[in-house]
């Protein structure tokens, strides 16, 4: 027999609870509100291995917002990673793209939009599980970005050799750099659909290095104490009034970027690292997380240089940006739940990894970024490879241009008018961007300089305190009698 959790109204709880028990199914728990359902992960009333059927709206005010919702989906695929959620929703978040986007991310597939249904419905919603290819009608598909072979008059038969692979998680080809079969075997292991609790092997042909411990064997903190500070973390329970502004939670939800190769010869780590330093120049906290790059294991040397094997640290911080370090995996719906700002997800979609592809993670960023070469020797290349997407997947994708020149941006206009393209600024260090790549950074990204940040913020505020401090003592001694 199943489990089955109910988070839902008083009323539809109790017509559900007939209904699914009577088809031999377990009421394992039962919360109105998705406030009292993520409390109930302290006093252990969740079972991890139940089922959980939800009004994505449980408690909420009205009308609910789309950024309300996936802050709580966010705490709860914090705590219950594996579980299966089905969630009811307004017909009218159907439409809304980045919405589903950012659901899919977390691994909430089974999204039900419609407010009328029977018990015959909910036991169809338990027996009919969605995947993400139930939303490439919505999405896009997850097809191969350069996969297609020989001429550009040859892309007609991608989808029927991509239709039979039931696997979520495929090679990507590349034409300017095939992948040898020795190389595509294990790959890079990063968990991010599902959490790998194994440290990844290198890749290719990098140096062999001592595998750091897995991060489930890290000293954690006090269950009670995580629980404690995500609670204090939801906001105040609403009645039913409407809402009348944009709750704190739902605007810290970290902004995704995914950063891939056209070709896999570009230097995507470059540009990287240049959004990233440029985003932390304007008082944002980004992270970046890479596949078993050496470029981030030559940074955490610096870091970590003259002390002692740190195997608790998953990541360390350098010229204001975190990385996540090298050797160790990484879970996507569990850094959507962190304090930074945004996640940087440096991909190499022409090899295989464990867990979701490449590929996949790419599409599932709300800004997926390509670099391409920007010579005009190889424009044709890239004009064929930029043939393989559709114009709704080009107009999605910014275009980084290194190495580029005016006249191939012009060309990129007059062939992809749709594309946003751009050139790379001139950079000696991408870690150390200059006035001119940061500001390329805020055009690129759409965002502004933070007025305040934390470190001046504690600055600021230490030198008033000392200021205020002399001044009464000033006073102080201003009042003293003269000794006669």
């Amino acid at each position: 027999m199943k489990n089955v959790h109910l988070v839902c109204s008083p009323e539809l709880i109790m017509l559900l609870s007939r209904s699914l028990e009577h088809e031999g199914y377990v009421i394992s728990g039962k919360h109105s509100t998705l406030h009292s359902f993520i409390s109930g992960f302290s006093s252990k009333e969740v079972d991890p291995s139940s089922i959980v059927i939800m009004e994505g709206g449980a408690g909420l005010g009205t009308p609910v917002k789309a950024a309300d919702i996936i802050s709580f989906m966010t705490l709860i695929r914090k705590y219950l990673k594996h579980t299966r959620l089905i969630v009811q929703l307004d017909p009218a978040l159907q439409t809304d793209i980045e919405f589903i986007r950012a659901m899919v991310n977390m691994n909430i597939h089974d999204l039900q939009f419609t407010t009328e249904f029977r018990g015959d419905n909910l036991l169809n919603w338990i027996k009919e599980k969605k995947t993400t290819r139930d939303y490439y009608h919505i999405l896009g598909k997850k097809k191969g970005l350069f996969s297609f072979k020989g001429s550009s008059s040859a892309p007609a038969p991608v989808p029927e050799v991509e239709e039979p692979l039931p696997a979520p998680a495929r090679p990507v080809d590349s034409l300017t750099r095939p992948q040898p079969t020795a190389a595509a075997g294990p790959g890079t292991g990063a968990a991010s659909g599902r959490p790998s609790n194994a440290p990844r092997p290198p890749a290719g042909s990098a140096p062999p290095r001592p595998k750091p411990p897995a991060r489930t064997e890290s000293p954690a903190p006090s269950e009670a104490g995580t629980l404690e500070r995500l609670e204090q973390s939801i906001p105040v329970e609403e009645q039913s009034t409407p809402v009348t502004g944009p709750r704190i939670l739902g605007s810290n939800v970290p902004l995704v970027i995914g950063v891939c190769g056209v070709g896999g010869e570009e230097d995507v780590g470059a540009a990287a690292f240049l959004v990233a330093a440029g985003l932390a120049e304007l008082g944002w906290k980004p992270l970046v997380c890479g596949d078993d790059r050496p470029e981030i294991g030559s940074l955490e040397q610096i870091v970590f240089e003259g002390e002692k094997e740190d195997s608790v640290s998953t990541m360390f911080e350098y010229e204001g940006v975190t990385f996540y370090r090298r050797g160790y995996t990484w879970d996507i719906s569990e850094l959507l739940a962190s304090e930074f700002t945004h996640i940087i997800l440096w991909l190499d979609i022409h090899r295989e990894r464990k867990g979701t592809s490449g590929l996949e993670l790419w599409w599932n960023s709300q800004i997926p970024i390509m670099v391409g070469n920007g010579a005009m020797w190889k424009y044709e290349l890239l004009k064929e490879k930029l043939n393989t997407l559709n114009p709704f997947e080009r107009k999605r994708c910014r275009l980084l241009l290194e190495n580029g020149h005016q006249e191939v941006l012009q060309a990129l206009k007059k062939d992809f008018p749709e594309i946003q393209a751009t050139l790379m600024p001139a950079h000696q260090d991408p870690l150390y961007p200059d006035k001119a790549a940061v500001e390329w950074v805020m055009k690129l990204l759409t965002v502004q300089k933070k007025l305040f940040r934390k470190q001046t913020l504690l600055w600021g505020i230490a030198g008033a305190v000392l200021f205020v401090t002399l001044l009464l003592i000033g006073i102080g001694f201003s009042f003293v009698p003269e000794s006669r």
